[in-house]
């Protein structure tokens, strides 16, 4: 009884070194790729915005540009993020609490969000997901050391080329045209944008409400991550409660659902509690 004592307990440390070994090497993992996120962000040294900078675009563009940001804004080269979320995987599943920190770009597309997610006191996943590049990647590992999932793909390089570029309304010095990024015109209270970067290619239409600001980002060009595989459907994100970071307004709730044809799917609440910006 003495000696299967010992085994357990010798077991049990065992795996407990084990899970703390890779909890540890998955995080300088992470900690490499905001690294090498950032590394990779041109330091070119680009113009103050102004008027002259929306010239031409779609009115309803111009017009957010104008309300998010003062004469004289620097280009914002990138942000550092803090959030907190609720999310669920399928309509008749329990919500679970998340903590994320994320990196975007404001030049090149790109970003990293690293994140924990609580389901209860015993059980708890870490996920990053990145796109950096021109490659997007990501896993959910559980206890932040056994992989429970990873992704890589054409589908997962579009689902997270849409990501960055609806996120950029909390960078939206980004949203000026550029070699990798479009608007076309549709009316006056929305606008189409077409981000490319390599071989992979996105577009969404942008919604404008009479404050002019973006409230509503919709796209065919996002994935879910469906039990059969990958599935491709229309998605929406939310955007409200405007709030100014370091002279830049962005929204601070953002609301994330599936337009499925079994009817809308509401899966994730996000708040964004603060916003630090590097300036190119």
């Amino acid at each position: 009884m003495e000696k299967l004592l010992y085994i357990v307990v010798g077991g049990g440390a065992t795996l407990l070194v084990l899970m703390l070994s890779s909890a540890i090497v998955s995080r300088l993992f992470v900690a490499r790729s905001k690294r090498k996120l950032i590394n990779t962000i041109s330091r070119d040294k680009l113009p103050a915005f102004s008027a002259e900078a929306t010239r031409g675009l779609p009115a309803p563009v111009q017009r957010y540009l104008h309300a998010v940001l003062k004469d004289g804004q620097p280009a914002l080269r990138y942000a550092v993020l803090e959030q907190r979320a609720t999310f669920r995987h399928r309509p008749d599943s329990p919500w679970f609490r998340v903590k994320a920190t994320e990196v975007i770009s404001g030049m090149e597309p790109g970003w990293v969000w690293d994140a924990m997610l609580v389901h209860n006191a015993a059980w708890w996943r870490t996920a990053n997901l990145s796109y950096v590049q021109g490659a997007a990647h990501g896993h959910i590992k559980l206890y932040g050391a056994f992989t429970l999932q990873e992704f890589e793909g054409p589908e997962t390089d579009t689902s997270m080329l849409f990501r960055l570029l609806s996120e950029l309304v909390w960078i939206p010095t980004a949203f000026l045209p550029t070699k990798t990024l479009r608007w076309e015109s549709i009316d006056d209270s929305s606008a189409r944008a077409v981000i490319m970067d390599g071989q992979t290619r996105v577009n969404a239409v942008f919604h404008f409400n009479e404050h002019n600001e973006i409230d509503r980002i919709v796209t065919s060009d996002k994935f879910r991550d469906h039990k059969s595989g990958f599935e491709q459907a229309q998605f929406t994100m939310m955007c409200s409660q405007y709030q100014e970071f370091d002279g830049v307004r962005i929204p601070t709730q953002v609301d994330f659902v599936w337009n499925l044809q079994s009817g809308d799917f509401d899966y994730g609440h996000f708040t964004l509690t603060s916003a630090t910006y590097n300036y190119a």
